[in-house]
């Protein structure tokens, strides 16, 4: 009895033929754009609500999930996993969607009555003038305020009633060193107190404005210009 095997030229499928019946055999590769996608929409589940900045995971996901859906229409025989780059697709685009409203109903509720927004951008000095704090600082000096930021690790974490603010994850939590107009030393003056972590810390007090710079307990940061008497850590 004679047997013949037969392979097809296409190098992504192959063709074996015995005693007259068929086998076929198709290799197709797992679509790296729908992993990619899948992953960072969990992520994005994961991290989304906690800071407005993690709202660019989910959309990173949605970018790697249309990649993904294009090659599955480029290369329909070539690529497997379509049904995860939608389910990643949907979940991440639902966290975007979610994760964005959240943050803008937070964003316009926050402030409480009485105090005013201020941003460490605004405490940057103006390179054009000969002072070295920011003139927005004289006029907030003596006001009620409300900033957000980082609690700055020292030698001390648990229980802090005095700790350097900063304004983003590089200056508070891998070794930055921040510019003296780029950070707050922060007395909390009410029954509170906080601890050290990366949670995105919401303060309320009196700003004050040290025009010659006041010593602080910091070893990196000995000196600074801006001061919060905070009535309210969050």
């Amino acid at each position: 009895m004679n047997a013949t095997t037969t392979f097809s030229e296409n190098p992504q499928s192959a063709t074996l033929s015995r005693h007259g019946g068929t086998n076929e055999f198709e290799y197709r590769s797992i679509s790296k754009a729908a992993i990619a996608c899948i992953v960072f929409a969990v992520l994005g589940l994961l991290t989304a609500f906690i800071a407005p900045h993690f709202v660019v995971i989910p959309l990173i996901s949605v970018v790697f999930g249309v990649v993904a859906l294009f090659n599955f229409r480029w290369f329909p025989t070539e690529l497997m996993g379509k049904p995860v780059a939608i389910a990643g697709l949907v979940l991440s685009s639902l966290c975007f969607v979610g994760s964005t409203a959240y943050h803008s109903y937070i964003y316009a509720t926050e402030v409480p009555e009485g105090y005013r927004r201020v941003s460490f951008g605004e405490l940057r000095p103006n390179s054009r003038t000969p002072i070295p704090f920011a003139e927005r600082a004289q006029e907030l000096d003596g006001q009620k305020v409300f900033i957000k930021g980082y609690v700055r690790p020292s030698t001390k974490r648990r229980k802090l009633k005095e700790f350097i603010l900063v304004g983003d994850f590089g200056s508070c939590c891998f070794g930055g060193s921040p510019k003296i107009t780029d950070v707050v030393a922060v007395d909390i003056i009410s029954d509170q107190t906080v601890d050290y972590g990366y949670t995105l810390r919401r303060i309320t007090g009196t700003f004050r404005l040290n025009k010659q710079t006041k010593q602080t307990k910091e070893e990196d940061i000995p000196q600074v210009f801006y001061e919060i008497e905070a009535d309210h850590v969050k």
